[in-house]
């Protein structure tokens, strides 16, 4: 399946979209960044601002994409129902639109997984 799925994109001019894209990968960059450092106020605004932007451009992909990271960050900051949520919201996404023969999923799952036995143990 491919990811390039028709969406409300394409009524963008193209280099409007690409600069779209480029900022959502340097919001999603840098809030994961300052959520490496501890930083979460800064880490939460700038992946939840990339993920509106992903979902504006109606890219399923990039959004399921966003939602894991956020997942990871809500994990780092011990909100584990958060990061539940994130994640499922994610493999849904992943489902739906490319399968569970996917690299997104097998990631997906792992960080579930990992969720699961940290927060259990």
């Amino acid at each position: 399946m491919s990811f390039n799925k028709k969406s409300n994109h394409s009524k963008l001019p193209r280099q409007k979209l690409k600069l779209m894209l480029k900022l959502i990968g340097t919001l999603s960059r840098s809030g994961m960044v300052a959520g490496n450092n501890g930083d979460f106020d800064s880490a939460f605004r700038n992946c939840k601002q990339a993920l509106l932007l992903a979902m504006e451009l109606e890219k399923e992909c990039l959004v399921a994409k966003l939602l894991n990271n956020l997942g990871i960050l809500y994990h780092q900051s011990g909100a584990w129902d958060e990061a539940l949520l994130s994640y499922e919201k994610s493999m849904d996404i992943v489902i739906k639109n490319y399968g569970q023969h996917n690299f997104l999923y097998k990631t997906i799952q792992k960080n579930m997984t990992c969720l699961f036995s940290q927060h259990h143990n």
